[in-house]
């Protein structure tokens, strides 16, 4: 297979999960990502070691305020980074910490789509870090479901660690190390990778992060060409549905209004008026106190697209 086919593959599938419009990688084609709504972290475990504790608690503080500042849907870098530096000293106490693991893949995601500007240094290494934690945080988790690929035993929400989340949250941070890792991503396979941990969390639990599995896997499903052997899965009709599956479970998730009616914009003429209305619902919206600069960052876009509208 041609390495090039591969490789555009990949980075087309990875702008659609690799954090916020502005956090692509130089010279990547233009296209809209998806992120989706930071989480609300689970509270850490009740037997972690001294010290790892206070620091994910210090280090949530940060988060919370990581709006202050803001102008509009780009956010100041301070808190994020305060944040990251107390959840790498819970992760230095505590090496095993998914806790720590989990708001970091969290925190960088923020840090590297909602900041502004940064040094491609400083974001590739970030997003190196990224990956690598969502590796070790997905065999942690698997060691306990016993997930194979998408396929999850029924009993895999009954467990007491964040699986959902961690799967989810893997998903993005593959999919941001993806943009600057362009060919070694294509060798990796991905796309199948991040289908299958989205598809993973459809099957634990649909509504995690605002259902942002069905951002993921639908806008995945749209933008991934179909290559034989590594992405013939794909189906556009099948990302559509999931972007309204999501939409109807999670009407205030802007990045849903946002990709659903760009998804319907360019592919679906018959669904043009439908397309522009979601657009002006998400450039009217409100940001909601929990997601200051997230929805602004969205209706931002929506503002934009339809500017360009004809």
């Amino acid at each position: 297979m041609d390495p090039a086919r591969l490789a555009a593959g990949a980075v087309l599938l990875v702008l659609v999960v690799a954090g916020s419009t502005r956090a692509q990688a130089p010279h990547a084609a233009p296209a809209p990502a998806a992120p989706v709504a930071p989480a609300q972290a689970p509270a850490p475990a009740a037997d972690v070691k001294p010290g790892v504790g206070e620091a994910i608690e210090a280090g949530d503080a940060h988060y919370a305020r990581r709006a202050e500042g803001a102008h509009g849907g780009t956010a100041l870098p301070f808190h994020a980074d305060g944040a990251l530096v107390e959840y790498h000293r819970a992760l230095a106490l505590d090496p095993q910490s998914l806790d720590a693991r989990l708001r970091i893949m969290r925190a960088i995601f923020f840090r590297t789509g909602f900041c502004g500007d940064m040094d491609d240094r400083d974001k590739v290494r970030l997003l190196d870090e990224a990956k690598a934690l969502a590796e070790d945080a997905v065999a942690q988790v698997d060691a306990e479901t016993g997930r194979r690929k998408a396929r999850v035993p029924g009993g895999a929400a009954a467990t007491t660690l964040p699986t959902a989340k961690v799967y989810l949250w893997a998903a993005v941070s593959w999919g941001q190390w993806t943009v600057y890792h362009r060919m070694s991503a294509a060798w990796q396979r991905a796309p199948k990778r991040i289908r299958d941990l989205s598809e993973a969390v459809l099957a634990i639990d649909p509504a995690t992060e605002q259902h942002g599995a069905c951002i993921i896997l639908g806008r995945l499903h749209c933008e991934a060409p179909r290559i034989i052997g590594l992405t013939g899965w794909v189906s556009c009709e099948k990302g559509i549905a999931l972007l309204r599956q999501g939409l109807a479970a999670a009407p205030d998730n802007q990045a849903l209004v946002y990709f659903l009616a760009d998804e319907l914009l360019r592919r679906d003429p018959s669904h043009r008026d439908e397309g522009r209305a979601l657009l002006q619902r998400c450039a009217k919206s409100t940001p909601r106190p929990e997601f200051p600069v997230e929805d602004a960052h969205y209706a931002e876009e929506a503002r934009d697209r339809l500017a360009g509208l004809h």
